[in-house]
């Protein structure tokens, strides 16, 4: 049995260039106390972004609570990929085996994505995410800036999803040749002591 990588799934933040970004936040930017073009000794850059609104980030239960709790490592966890249709603006039913991880491709889903500056963006119905919940994810991962509505200052969602332990990761990408179906995930995150952190998920097929 081996792993066989089929697909990394995260959105890189970019510098300098066009780039993705979400509410109307700022985009991220870098500068250098070292440049080798300027007769540095090496290239030493200062980067300033928002793993939330710049990248594919995955965040913790500390994204809402009063509380500062840092987002959990995870590391390799069975994964199920299915894809949606928004109607009107919500994604209100979830039809998928149970599994640890669930990854969530919305249609329309064109590369574009990976550049868009969103200011709307099609969100679960409450029901939806209840019944995530009784599937008995752990991690969901979505193609959206957020699994709540940017008007949503209550968090409704995010408040029926979270419990300790759990994870959501906003703003992947999965292409179209990735087919629907069971995957182990590598759900990489960055070594960040806050309630988000930017991540690299990356999904794998098991050949016997």
């Amino acid at each position: 049995m081996r792993l066989i990588e089929i697909c990394d799934i995260s959105i890189p933040v970019s510098f300098g260039k066009k780039q993705l970004s979400a509410f109307g936040g700022a985009p991220a930017r870098g500068e250098y106390f070292l440049d080798t073009r300027k007769g540095g000794s090496c290239n030493c850059g200062i980067y300033t972004f928002s793993p939330h609104l710049n990248g594919t980030h995955t965040e913790g239960v500390g994204h809402i609570t009063k509380e500062r709790i840092s987002v959990p490592n995870v590391g390799l966890v069975e994964a199920r990929l299915i894809t949606v249709k928004p109607e009107k603006g919500f994604i209100a039913s979830i039809r998928t085996k149970p599994a640890e991880a669930l990854i969530v491709r919305t249609l329309p889903n064109p590369p574009a994505k990976k550049t868009r500056s969103y200011k709307d963006w099609p969100t679960f119905t409450p029901d939806a995410m209840k019944q995530i919940v009784r599937l008995g994810v752990k991690h969901l991962l979505v193609d959206l800036p957020s699994v709540d509505r940017m008007d949503d200052a209550e968090m409704a969602n995010h408040r029926i999803f979270w419990r300790r332990g759990v994870t959501i990761t906003e703003l992947v990408y999965v292409p179209a040749r990735v087919k629907d179906g069971a995957y182990l995930l590598n759900l990489q995150v960055a070594a960040f002591e806050a309630d988000a952190a930017p991540s690299r998920p990356v999904l794998y097929k098991v050949k016997k």
